[in-house]
């Protein structure tokens, strides 16, 4: 009988202690997401070259259509912010919705970190965004944030297989939290085309009215298979300004900023996103930003 007592207790305590809400659980699991969120930023390898950046001549850029590369390529020269906001424009116009894969490599507290491969399904309104890591995923590998939904915090899968288990599959977390900062330059609500553009051309405006304004044209390239028109903006150390160097690809026939590298003032490349095997208007609806809909639990 004392024995029997003995198991039934000591069952008790298990379920206690393994239950998702317990909160020794919350603490062990912030431990242990701490720990991985120190093992990400020791890592140390440097950035290469990307496979997916090919420079090529004005002649190759304008051969399917020069007249639209004409005016773009004049834009890139003469007046950077009208093209910006000529691809804003067209973005929230023509598209409502796509699929891509995306690069993504950033120096984060001056540590390298290893280039991510990320599936993403985006829709523009209301704002929803599912990543999938395919490969180097940090703590998380794969992130749903619906606007509006959840306290507008974003589900998280932790990669680790302990501590999925110990949460049940998932946890919540502020997209712009010190954890999620952890391991990224841009949180996940800020991601895509549109606040992008609006981003870039923000910034753009706000040197332009203090005088700290300077572009060049960056000539043509291929990025992914797509042909780009090359901006270059320079900016100096002050005002909060997000980089010295910008690099910004546009692509020519859908109008989008499909790869961006942002140097410091070292001239040291800080990070280089780009978005390639792109289909937009697949027909993605508010269903396909459910938890259920992509393998995920909502937590307890």
């Amino acid at each position: 009988m004392a024995g029997d007592a003995r198991d039934e207790g000591s069952e008790v305590m298990l379920k206690r202690l393994l239950h998702p809400t317990n909160r020794r659980v919350r603490l062990a699991v912030g431990l242990l997401l701490a720990g991985l969120f120190c093992i990400q930023c020791t890592r140390t390898e440097a950035f290469k070259e990307s496979e997916y950046i090919i420079a090529i001549s004005g002649k190759d850029f304008g051969s399917n259509a020069p007249a639209v590369a004409s005016e773009i390529e004049r834009l890139a020269k003469t007046d950077q912010i009208s093209l910006l906001q000529r691809c804003l424009d067209h973005y929230n116009g023509n598209y409502s919705d796509y699929v891509c894969i995306f690069d993504k490599e950033e120096r984060i507290n001056g540590v390298a970190r290893p280039q991510q491969e990320i599936a993403v399904k985006h829709m523009v309104q209301p704002f929803s965004v599912v990543m999938t890591w395919t490969k180097q995923a940090p703590v998380g590998d794969k992130v749903l944030y619906a606007e509006g939904k959840y306290d507008n915090q974003m589900l998280v899968r932790p990669k680790s297989p302990i501590i999925q288990a110990l949460t049940g599959g998932a946890v919540l977390r502020k997209p712009d939290g010190q954890e999620a900062m952890s391991n990224t330059l841009r949180p996940v609500n800020m991601f895509g085309f549109g606040r992008t553009l609006k981003g870039l051309i923000g910034v753009y405006k706000e040197a332009e009215a203090h005088g700290d304004l300077r572009t060049a044209f960056g000539g043509y390239a291929q990025v992914a298979g797509r042909k780009c028109v090359v901006l270059v903006r320079y900016l100096p150390a002050k005002n909060d300004y997000p980089a010295y160097k910008t690099v910004i690809y546009i692509d020519v026939d859908h109008l989008v900023p499909t790869c961006i590298e942002g140097y410091d003032w070292d001239e040291q490349l800080q990070c280089r996103y780009i978005y390639r095997d792109v289909k937009f208007n697949v027909g993605l609806t508010e269903t396909d930003f459910t938890p259920e809909a992509n393998g995920l639990k909502l937590p307890s």
